[in-house]
């Protein structure tokens, strides 16, 4: 007689049976954002096509349809995942221990990092934002843009410095302002002029020390 299969606590046998379902659904969703980050970047929003995107993918148009309504709720999907994965990537440069010095560096590495990694994502913001205002971006499905949420996030490390002394007592928007625009500056012009790895870390070190300079910290020993 076989013995009868025992199932993990609070799980039932529907449960069970739907994961892998679950999981090639995800899987599926996840290759098409991608691929669809890669179209929209060459192609521009008029230029990419669903059917280019679902073969890049390997899936059918149909697929791509029954996942994504259109082009335009696509597009939005690929910058709202987007922006939520840097979110995510730079809280934790912003919530390591440390000095506000390492803190501070440790954000504009993060941000470099991402913005080689995904340049897809920011040559979409360009074409969705001319002005280029990366942070803009909403970072989830309530709307809340990435800056808000970058700023609330920096305001917190300004506050906390202040708090220790490190930096004079001020406006902890002023801080946060300083140092996202500075970095949405270099970052925008990387990205406008189809810039180089080379071209993108070249001045970091420079960057970082000016930044330093601004609060009032020592240079990076």
């Amino acid at each position: 007689m076989a013995s009868a299969t025992t199932l993990p606590a609070g799980r039932n046998s529907h449960q069970t049976l739907n994961e892998p379902r679950e999981r090639a659904r995800e899987a599926r969703r996840q290759a098409l954002l991608e691929a669809a980050e890669g179209v929209f970047a060459e192609r521009g929003f008029s230029g990419a096509t669903m059917s280019e995107i679902a073969a890049r993918a390997g899936y059918s148009a149909g697929n791509l349809y029954n996942v994504f309504e259109g082009k335009e709720a696509l597009f939005a999907e690929v910058l709202a995942s987007r922006a939520g994965l840097i979110l995510d990537l730079v809280r934790r440069a912003l919530t390591s221990e440390g000095p506000l010095g390492q803190v501070v560096d440790r954000y504009v590495t993060a941000t470099l990092e991402l913005v080689e990694q995904h340049r897809g994502f920011f040559v979409m913001l360009t074409q969705a934002n001319p002005d280029f205002d990366w942070h803009a971006a909403e970072a989830d499905a309530g709307g809340h843009s990435l800056r808000n949420a970058l700023e609330d996030q920096l305001e917190r490390v300004f506050l906390d410095a202040m708090e220790r002394g490190e930096i004079p007592r001020g406006d902890p928007r002023s801080h946060s302002s300083l140092l996202q625009g500075s970095l949405n500056a270099h970052v925008a012009r990387w990205v406008r002029t189809g810039g180089t790895p080379e071209e993108l870390w070249g001045p970091a070190d420079d960057l970082r020390a000016l930044i330093r300079r601004a609060f009032g910290l020592q240079p990076n020993p």
